[in-house]
Formats: C-alpha cells, structure tokens, sequence
C-alpha cells in the first residue's frame, strides 16, 4: 500500500472513531440499548424478540453510520477498507468498534444487551442500598 493510501486510510479510521466516541452516535445507540436490554437474559436459547430488537439495532445503526460517511464524504469502499486495516484491528479501536460489529454479529450483540442489562441491575440494586442505609 501506497503512503498516501495508508494516510488516507489513517484518515478514515480516525474520522470514524471520532465519530463513534461523539455524542452523535453514542447518545441514540446508549438510549437504545438502555431501553431494550431489560428483555436479554444470560441463557444459552435466544429468544425471538432478541432477533427482533437486532434488527432494530442494525438499522439505527446503518442509519448513523450512513449519515456521517455521507455528510464527509467517505464512500462504503474507503469505509470497508478503513475497517480490515490493522489501524481498525488495535484493541482500542476494537473497543470502539464494538457497537458497529454488534450489528453484524449477533453473538457480539447479545453479550452487549446482556452485560447492560446486568450493569443497569446492579445500579438499581445499589440505589436502593443507598436509600435504605440513609432511612
């Protein structure tokens, strides 16, 4: 690979990540995993409305991701290509690409559903600690 092509690539898996850690994305993608994790369970059989709510994901997704690649000109070849380059493979970046992945796999889409609704029980539970200990 060329180093222009190697910059211009650099250029996109950043733009992406920047965009991925923004308000823009994260705000509609947190809102929607909050509002429909409560249902995934940890059990091995998957439920129809898990596959469902993948659906629904799959779509907000698109539909950010779309709207950001068109808005700065990034075409969904620079955008393939930005996401099988080894910048895209680091653990960070694979971090931050987790929700997009999540809506290609649905294994990595259950893990997310399930850990939020376990994180957002262990809230609920200590707030009620908190409020029981100040009574």
């Amino acid at each position: 690979m060329a180093a222009e092509e190697e910059d211009e690539v650099e250029w996109v898996v950043e733009s992406i990540a920047g965009f991925l850690r923004g308000p823009d994305w994260s705000i509609p993608i947190l809102d929607f995993v909050e509002q429909k994790c409560e249902v995934f369970d940890d059990e091995e059989e998957s439920k129809l409305t898990y596959t469902e709510i993948h659906q629904e994901y799959k779509e907000l997704v698109e539909k950010l991701l779309e709207g950001y690649l068109k808005e700065i000109g990034i075409n969904e070849d620079q955008f393939q290509e930005a996401c099988a380059s080894p910048l895209a493979k680091t653990r960070t970046s694979q971090a931050i690409l987790q929700p997009v992945l999540a809506a290609e796999d649905f294994t990595i889409f259950k893990a997310m559903m399930v850990q939020k609704n376990i994180e957002m029980q262990l809230q609920a539970i200590r707030i009620i600690q908190e409020r029981n200990e100040r009574k």
